[in-house]
Parts: structure tokens; sequence; C-alpha cells
């Protein structure tokens, strides 16, 4: 299993990457000058560029003089509702990259291994191009904090967010400056996913395709509807493919076999946000624009969820992230711990992305009632994974509260939002409901650590919420006579929903662990032979072969992540439908699985195999399209997708970091021929691991 080995060459001198103009420069400020409330979070051109000294290692709270880890304790308490909440700045896009684009790859100006890019002719040249590199950087994560240590894209976090438009190409430059030796668990070789682009695989971030520091690789993202080759299309317009395939709202994010978790943990992801004329980025009555709350940054704001720990304040003015030991205390959204907002009566969009890198959120909204206690606020629902829903979706705990996803163990929240990592939920929040003055919260299930264990809640503070369950404060206030105007109702329907063809192939990706040794029965170990050899792992088992053929299925145990082997072949323009299943073996973990490349539907949701609620009937969440589909255990679910346009390999895995990272993730491939075909199944993953259960060695002396 090729983890450890990238086609990687020596390391190169680092050549200058790219221009910038005064015109460039006069766009970032006028879009600073739109967004005036963005301003705390404003980056000059060098900075947003990464130009920045060498930033000193870390030192790590969780390890002793003798490098064991050790418990670093709970760490620094907080004050609430201190920092602004902003948007991350927009991504600069620049005149030129140095060296420039080409379709092949550039190895003598050191890009790392890659195929040529395909469709090169149709999508060049491009008409935005980025720099993302790769590098450390400091970040403020709390005003009662110091600098603490990340790595970022451009050094920071979260990373600039690319603001893009259908039938508008881009050229994404992912340089790795990382360092080159790390006091954190972090790991200098990289490969950048666009979750969940429609575009050649060699610009998807294939786990097994991570490159080390010195190197650089082009990514081309076409911002293509899916269907280029069914349904053409103007690309002077909103671009090609079906509009009907219009998604929203993605994100980037390293990938980076075995340790996507301690890379995204330091930082190393962001948001990319699309327009076309239904969802133009403006809130002008443009033809055919939806006329969605819209503003980059004043009505239109990402919520980017992870967790984390810090250590207290060290000798070099820091407060370090935690990398080990004793789990995470810290609610971080868009780089801040508890910020506050300051909104109007009118609506607003928010754009909830969870990065992980384990965590499932399962949020509300709430307001103090008349009585001071707290209470579930209504919140529309728009967007599941980039994807406009048909119908939105209002969700609360009256009325509504069937709408929820959040209303299964583990966990119980009604009228709550469920996100697990990777999930992207659009929603809107009507402010015109409420009055200046009015304070309400964006709620999480769990409790973090505020000011001590338990938390004191401040004075005033509504019953019946804890102070640590809070990651966002709403502060209404009237709406100025400059701020943006309300945009109309929203709109029933947002969309039509593609057709899919008739169904070519069946197939199911069963999500499992390795039994816990002895297992007896149906094993005959011994009941002292309680090690597993090699120790417990996550896989991703196939009951059969692409043929349907239960002899061609894998062995007892199922597949690891094989970068070289693919696991399923397709042939390209294939329709086919996957069973996903966490329900085999006695499974007690949640898996959000990840399906790279293509939109799917969810046509059944199981639990124990039953149909779930009913024969036919998809919970009102999980029926649109997704590209994340949730499965707690005992839960499965039958998807349906088609696989057009591109051919190469791709990929299937948990996207629980810490899963993906223990191999529970496999290859698949579009073929465009019967002979490319032919050479995939002859290459195809064989899977034949049994059980192995020993007795563990005497405890030494």
């Amino acid at each position: 299993m090729p983890i450890e080995q990238a086609n990687n060459r020596p390391e190169i001198d680092e050549k200058t990457e790219s221009t910038i103009s005064r015109r460039t420069v006069l766009k970032i400020g006028a879009a600073a000058g739109a967004a005036g409330v963005l301003a705390p979070s404003l980056l000059t051109p060098s900075e947003a560029l990464g130009f920045q000294q060498t930033i000193t290692e870390p030192i790590r709270c969780d390890l002793d003089a003798n490098g064991n880890t050790i418990n670093p304790g709970p760490g620094p308490s907080h004050t609430p509702f201190v920092d602004e909440f902003t948007a991350p700045f927009p991504a600069v896009d620049l005149d030129e990259l140095i060296p420039p684009p080409q379709e092949f790859r550039n190895t003598a100006a050191g890009e790392a291994p890659r195929d040529p890019h395909q469709r090169w002719a149709q999508f060049t040249p491009a008409h935005f191009l980025y720099s993302m590199e790769a590098k450390a950087g400091l970040h403020k994560f709390h005003s009662d904090f110091g600098d603490t240590y990340v790595w970022g894209f451009n050094g920071v976090y979260p990373a600039p967010t690319p603001l893009q438009r259908y039938g508008k190409s881009t050229i994404v430059r992912f340089r790795n400056s990382l360092p080159a030796v790390t006091s954190t668990f972090g790991r200098n070789e990289m490969t950048i996913h666009l979750h969940n682009g429609h575009h050649g695989s060699e610009s998807d971030g294939f786990a097994g395709d991570f490159f080390t520091r010195g190197f650089y690789k082009d990514h081309l993202y076409p911002n293509v509807y899916a269907g280029i080759d069914a349904f053409g299309g103007n690309p002077g317009l909103d671009g090609v493919g079906d509009p009907k395939e219009k998604m929203g709202s993605f994100w980037f994010h390293d990938h980076r076999a075995a340790f996507t978790l301690p890379n995204n943990f330091m930082g190393m992801n962001g948001m990319y946000i699309v327009y076309d004329s239904t969802d133009p980025g403006h809130e002008h009555p443009s033809q055919g624009s939806l006329q969605l709350p819209g503003i980059y940054g004043v009505t239109d704001f990402p919520i980017i969820l992870t967790d984390k720990r810090f250590c207290n304040l060290d000798a070099n003015g820091r407060n370090e992230m935690v990398n080990s030991v004793g789990g995470t205390n810290k609610w971080i959204v868009n780089g801040k711990i508890q910020p506050k907002l300051t909104v109007r009566k009118r609506k607003y969009r928010f754009r909830i992305l969870n990065t992980g890198p384990t965590r499932d959120w399962n949020l509300t909204l709430v307001k103090a009632d008349a009585s001071n206690v707290a209470r579930v606020q209504t919140i529309k629902v728009i967007a599941t994974d980039a994807n406009f829903l048909e119908h939105p979706l209002d969700i609360d705990d009256g009325a509504n509260i069937g709408n929820s996803n959040s209303t299964t163990n583990p966990g119980l929240t009604p009228g709550g939002l469920r996100v697990s990592v990777a999930e992207r939920y659009d929603i809107i929040i009507d402010f015109n409901n409420y009055n200046p003055g009015d304070t309400l919260y964006l709620k999480e299930t769990g409790i973090m650590r505020v000011n001590g264990t338990p938390n004191i809640n401040p004075p005033g503070f509504p019953s019946g919420l804890d102070i640590g369950q809070v990651i966002l404060r709403f502060d209404v206030v009237a709406r100025e006579t400059w701020f943006p105007k309300d945009t109309p109702p929203i709109p029933n329907p947002l969309c039509t929903y593609p057709t899919l063809p008739a169904t070519n192939t069946s197939f199911e990706w069963q999500f499992v662990r390795d039994p816990a040794c002895p297992d007896s029965p149906p094993h005959n170990f011994p009941p002292t032979f309680t090690q597993n050899v090699p120790p417990r792992q996550f896989r991703v088992r196939r009951p059969k072969d692409d043929f349907g053929n239960p002899a061609g299925g894998d062995g007892e145990l199922g597949c690891l992540f094989d970068a070289e082997h693919p696991a399923h072949c397709i042939p390209r323009n294939n329709v086919e439908e996957w069973t996903i299943n966490n329900n085999v073996g006695n499974s007690a973990w949640t898996h959000p699985v990840h399906i790279h490349f293509e939109e799917f539907r969810t046509l059944q949701r199981f639990v124990n195999g039953v149909p779930t609620p009913a024969p036919g009937v998809v919970p009102p969440l999980f029926s649109g399209r997704k590209d994340v589909s949730r499965m707690e255990a005992t839960q499965g679910a039958l998807v349906k997708m088609q696989f057009r346009d591109y051919n190469g390999r791709y990929l299937i895995h948990c996207h629980n970091m810490a899963h993906e990272d223990a191999f529970m993730m496999v290859r698949w491939d579009i073929c465009p021929d019967q002979a490319s075909f032919d050479q995939c199944q002859a290459d195809r993953q064989v899977c034949q691991d049994s059980l192995v259960c020993v007795e563990p060695p005497p405890p030494e002396e």
C-alpha cells in the first residue's frame, strides 16, 4: 500500500509565483469598501499572497522534555463575544502566473507529477488565476489569546475564498512551502481536493498524489455544470453543462493519505463559491436571479466550523493548538472563538461548512422568551452540499420538527440541524422577525469550556442554555438607510432537479471495522487471544464484484486504501445505483460517506435494512442532491448518480478524517472505452484479509 511514497523529485529553488497589478489591488479595495464589516480581517495584497517572515515552530504543551505525551490540562479560559464575526477575505485573482500554466506537467519549473489536463483546449486560457501557497503562519483565535501557529493557504486561516462564476474557468496554483521540519503532528506533503468539483481527476486531489515542499501543482477548475457532453452550452453565459446541476458552496482541503486529519487540523482548508445567473453574488433583480441574500461578507456569510484545544500562554507569548490527548474544548467559527455579528432587520444567508476533523455539529438557533428561557427559532434550509433544495425547508422544534435531520441517536436535538464532516447547508435567517436590541444565539448541543468546569453563565443569560454551547451571537439592530434593503420572499420552488436516466449498474459498499478479538463465535479463537494482528482497521468491503457476482467479492474484512488499484470500474456515461451500508457487523460508528466528482440523489434510507421512514419516502434533508451521506450505526442508503465528461481516478471514503486516515477509503475509476475498462478490471484491488487474533505478550517487568 503506497501510502508513504509519492512521485516527487529533489527539492528545487522557489520561483516567483505571480504578479498582481494595480488594477487587481483596486478590485480588492472596492470589494473591501462594499463590505466594510470585513475590515477586521482585511489583508494587504502582500499578506494575501503569503509573503511573510519565517515562523518559529510551536512549543508542544502536550509533550514532556523527553517527547512523551502528557495531558496538557484544560487550557485557557476566554471572554465570550469580544471578537467580531467576519467572512474570510476574497482570494486575490492574479494577472498572471509565472511560469504560465500548461497542459502537460512543467517538470523543469518544479511542477509535481500529474496527468495532462483534460479538456485543456476547451477551458483555457483561464479567466481567473490564483496562487494558494501552503505555509506556516500565525493566527489569533481570540483577543484574550496570544498568536497560534497554523498551516494555512498563503499563511492565513481560514484560507482566502475564491469567488467564482459558472462559465469562467479557473487555474489555482497550489504550492507547498510547508516547513522542512515541524514540531507539530502535521505532514509537509499535500494534495488538494476541491469538494465536490466537476473536473478532471488530475485536479481532484487524489489522496495518493501528494507532493512535497518546493513543488507546486496547477489545478484546472472549469466551473461548469455536470453534463458537458450531453448539454453543451454557451460559455459566455452560465457555461456548459446542465444548469439543473448547479452547485454553489464548495470547499477545498488537503487530502494527503494518512495525514488528512492533522493537516486539516493545522488549518489547510477554505471555502470556494461559484455563482451563476440564479445566484449571482448580488441582490439586484437581474434576469434569472432568485434574489437571495447574496453580498459576500455583508448579507451572505460562510460559517466554517471546527474544534480545537489550546495550550496556556507559553514562553513565546503564544497559545498553541494541542495536537493530541484529551479531545477538544473550544468551538471555532471562521477562525474565532464565540464571535458576535451585528445583523439588520432583514434576511441573511449563512453557508454552514463542517471542516472536521471528526465532530458532528447539532445546531439550533435560540432566543430568550419573555420568561428568559432559551427557545428554538426557525431557520430555513435552502441548499444541501452546495445544491439548492427544490423546496426550501423550515426547521424548528414545533410545526417543522419533522424536517430536522437531528432526531436520531446519538444526541437528540429537537429542531436541530446536524452537520457531519464535509457537509454544507445553506440557511436563511430572517431577522425581520425580531426587534432592535434582540439577541439570538447559534447553539451547539455539546458544551465547550469557556471559564471553568462547569461554566458560569453571565448574569441574565437565558436559562436552559449553557454559555459553552454558543458558537455565535447575533445582535439585531434597525437597518440603516445605507445598508442593503431586504430581498424578496425566498422563492418556492428554488430549482428543478435533473432527471436521472435508467440505471445500468448496481453496486454495494459496506463501511466496516475489523471485529474485536477473540470474536468467538463465529471464530474459534481461545478467549485469551484478545490482540488483533494487525490492529483493528476501518475498511470498505465489497460483497460482490462489478458484475454482481458474490464469488468476486471481498474476503472477511474488506479493503484498505490502495492508491495503485481501483476497487470499482465504471464505464464513462454509466448510471449506477450504489447501496452504502453501515449496518454490517457490530458497528457503533457514524460514517459521513463522501463520493468525489458527481452528486447523487438518495432513493431510500434504511435502518437495519428496513426502509426508513417508509418505502419510497426519503427524509426531507436527504431528499436533495448531495455528495456526503451520513451513515449512523445500523443505517444504509441507496443512492443514484451518473458518471460523465471526464475520466480517471476518484474516491469514496468516510469523511471522519480519523477514519479515512485509517484507510476507510477506496479508489474507483471512470473508463472512457472498453479497453480501459478491461484494464481496470485486470488491475482491480483484491482484498481477502481474514481476522487474525493472538494472545498478547505478558507485561514487561
